[in-house]
């Protein structure tokens, strides 16, 4: 579709889909995506798939054919509607999978699962990691290649760039994004962020409760802080899940968790990493529901929520490369060390593909037939507070923000 009447597909896409804005429903061809991991109760989950191990990585570590073949599964996934299955699923899982002590089981599974359908396309991808923690470490994380028609596009609008360009939404509008948009807008998890939950031992403890416990080693607030500073789509739990970032998100935050549970199994004496989970009297938020020990997991009914905990996962479905590191993996394209050993990524300059002339529409607000906001609708993700590197932050001083973070022995966390 020529650039220059994008606008009205997303009017014509924003009006239809508009009268839906409430219930974004699931379909009956979308439940029949999830029954099919239930048909067997002994295949999804229980043994090995037949595509065999995946290998996770760092996006930047992947060569360019590798990041095509992932984002051409990616398109073909959005054209055939099962990336947009996977979003409502999500997002009806708003209350059954956030939140509380599901949290990180049910969104192994649910990426599990969506890593399967994309080797049903090509057998040879995996579902790469975003390691936002070298990003965090550039003065201006939102200046980072990534966002870039190189990777993931646009930054602070609609995405018009890149290999997912043109996308559409839960409701009807082009996939956006606000990073860093204002002083409140949270951060990236950093390093530090890993290394603080390893400063304890059980599930528990780094997990959401009956008390909000946004805490700086609760991974699912560090997880909704990253939402938070992506903003637009990413930044409302019902929409997330259909920006492509949200799986490289996720993937990140799983990895983060298995680095716990292997410090868990290292160091914490005879946790079973299998059955360690939220005490039955504090599973989750008040108004949360069906994250207990033996509820199903939604959207898989043939898998409880502690099957989540299954070391199955990560020995028969996939696996994770390490973070890229100035050992001698930093390296590439993308990636560099500095002075200071630390790994850092190029920045937008570093991709030769530019932006396209963006052809923007004058905007009656009387115009009944616009959503106004069509990300808008739907529950925000909300993080801790940002370190004031926002996208209206100048270099100089971002740097000094960042060279005063560095200096400090931890980051200060507000108190709730």
């Amino acid at each position: 579709m020529s650039p220059a009447i994008d606008w009205q597909a997303d009017l014509a896409c924003g009006h239809a889909y508009f009268n839906h804005l409430g219930p974004n429903n699931l379909t009956d061809g979308d439940w029949a995506i999830f029954k099919e991991a239930e048909n067997d109760r002994f295949s999804f989950g229980h043994t090995a798939p037949s595509f065999g191990i995946s290998i996770r990585r760092e996006i930047r570590t992947l060569s360019d054919e590798e990041w095509k073949n992932v984002t051409d599964v990616f398109r073909e996934l959005y054209e055939a509607g099962v990336l947009q299955a996977f979003g409502r699923l999500h997002g009806k899982a708003k209350l059954k999978a956030h939140k509380g002590g599901a949290f990180l089981p049910w969104h192994r599974v649910f990426l599990a699962h969506f890593e399967q359908e994309m080797k049903k396309i090509n057998p040879s991808v995996s579902l790469p990691y975003w390691d936002y923690t070298i990003d965090y470490e550039i003065p201006q994380p939102y200046e980072s290649i990534f966002w870039t028609p190189c990777f993931f596009g646009e930054n602070n609008d609609t995405v018009q760039s890149g290999p997912f360009k043109f996308m559409y939404g839960a409701h009807g509008g082009i996939i956006s994004r606000q990073l860093a948009n204002d002083f409140y807008s949270t951060r990236l998890i950093n390093k530090r962020d890993i290394e603080r939950l390893k400063d304890f031992c059980g599930f528990e403890d780094i997990t959401t409760g009956v008390l909000k416990e946004e805490t700086d080693h609760n991974l699912e607030t560090l997880h909704d802080g990253v939402h938070d500073y992506i903003g637009g789509d990413m930044g409302v739990v019902e929409n997330s899940a259909y920006d492509p970032i949200f799986w490289f998100h996720h993937a990140f935050i799983d990895y983060i968790w298995e680095s716990f549970r292997e410090h868990q199994t290292e160091s914490c004496g005879h946790i079973d990493i299998e059955t360690d989970y939220r005490p039955i009297n504090d599973i989750g938020w008040k108004g949360t529901f069906g994250q207990g020990h033996e509820d199903a997991l939604f959207g898989y009914k043939h898998l409880n929520t502690t099957d989540g905990l299954w070391r199955n996962w990560t020995q028969m479905y996939y696996k994770y490369e390490p973070q890229p590191a100035c050992d001698g993996t930093c390296r590439g394209e993308f990636l560099y060390c500095d002075d200071k050993k630390i790994c850092l990524s190029r920045t937008k300059e570093v991709c030769k593909k530019e932006f396209p002339t963006r052809n923007k529409r004058r905007v009656d607000v009387t115009d009944t037939l616009l959503p106004h906001k069509p990300c808008g609708a739907g529950s925000k993700i909300i993080g801790l507070k940002g370190d004031g590197r926002t996208i209206n932050t100048s270099k100089e001083e971002c740097e000094k923000i960042l060279e005063r973070e560095r200096k400090s022995k931890s980051l200060q966390y507000p108190s709730f």
